[in-house]
């Protein structure tokens, strides 16, 4: 077992190299880190309080001797893999030294920490989420999520009210979908002392709560200047819930839900979407009556629901694919080893 991590690690490393501009970009990043601190912390030191040693020595070596698609061979990776130092300390700070403009950058923060979550439910799918991975993915969620709050709020602060409110929408409807996924992971996993996955479902569901809280108060700023953004907003959230709508009921028509789990996300759908149609009913009356304030603020509330539906349908469906593949894929190994027992007792 331990042969084939390591024939795969050096099969990996073989694979990868930096672009020029990948390596010139690491490099100035380097200096500029040199220039500022005098004492150095190694950024693996994280890691190998958490995981095995053997993970981190091999990333190490991608990184030094590595160059190329360092990028692409580690976006797949998830907590536990080879790779997955590589993608967390050297692709991500790479790519966040690419972005310009505080929007993106918002946007990338936001894309991160969502990130942590897929990984989660990823590893879920495939039997290997444990109190460990779990804790690893919860470290990193609360780092980008925490980083993503200074950047929007740095949004805030130079007046980009509207870009602001858009952002935390966004962000908003990604982590209730994946805190209403991660909650029904957890409630089917089998509870043990290194099965708990708690410390994570309530970091995911107290981050829930506040990016609602923070939604709600840079709506307020936001009124101000654009009340006439209201019927062309209404149209839009509209057709996201028809979309989505129609996309469930063709999804659920042509395929059986793969798990128990996978039933539990698609189930939650239509209530989703009922209560982004509710909510967009209640706002077009506010506005109707002149209560453009509370208008706005229920319409992004609908907003919210609307876009979570479409996330959870999306990854309740990669969820059911992650675990199809992952029982093809015990299926393929015990008839490999059925094989290999009739090969031997026919060799007798």
């Amino acid at each position: 077992m331990k042969n084939d991590f390591f024939r795969k690690g050096i099969e990996g490393i073989r694979n990868i190299q930096l672009s020029p501009e990948e390596r010139g970009v690491v490099l100035s990043r380097l200096l500029e880190h040199a220039e500022k601190h005098s004492a150095v912390v190694s950024p693996w030191k994280i890691y190998l309080s958490r995981f095995q040693v053997k993970y981190a020595i091999v990333g190490v070596l991608i990184v030094l001797f590595g160059g190329g698609g360092a990028a692409s061979a580690a976006e797949g990776a998830l907590p536990g893999d080879i790779l997955y130092p590589v993608k967390i300390y050297v692709n991500e700070p790479l790519r966040k030294t690419l972005i310009a403009g505080d929007v993106p950058k918002a946007q990338f923060e936001a894309e991160r920490t969502v990130r942590r979550l897929e990984e989660a439910e990823s590893l879920a799918a495939q039997g290997r989420l444990n109190k460990a991975s779990a804790e690893t993915v919860r470290e990193h969620f609360e780092k980008s999520a925490a980083t993503f709050d200074s950047v929007v709020q740095k949004l805030e602060a130079k007046g980009s009210s509207k870009e602001a409110v858009n952002v935390r929408v966004d962000f908003e409807a990604q982590i209730n979908a994946h805190s209403q996924i991660l909650s029904t992971v957890g409630s089917a996993m089998d509870v043990s002392r290194d099965n708990d996955i708690t410390p994570l479902r309530d970091a995911v569901e107290e981050k829930a709560q506040k990016a609602k809280e923070s939604r709600a108060n840079a709506v307020g700023v936001f009124l101000k200047d654009f009340h006439e953004e209201f019927d062309g907003r209404a149209q839009s959230i509209q057709a996201i819930i028809q979309k989505t709508g129609d996309r469930f009921r063709n999804t659920v028509s042509a395929t059986a839900a793969s798990s128990s789990v996978q039933n539990v996300i698609l189930e939650t759908i239509p209530q989703t979407l009922q209560a982004a149609e509710n909510a967009l009913r209640d706002a077009k009356e506010k506005q109707n009556s002149g209560d453009s304030n509370e208008a706005f603020s229920v319409l992004l509330d609908s907003e919210s629901a609307a876009k979570e539906a479409d996330i959870s349908l999306k990854q309740g469906l990669k969820f059911g694919k992650e675990e199809k593949e992952k029982r093809d894929s015990s299926r393929r190994g015990d008839g490999d080893s059925d094989r290999e027992d009739n090969s031997g007792r026919g060799g007798d």
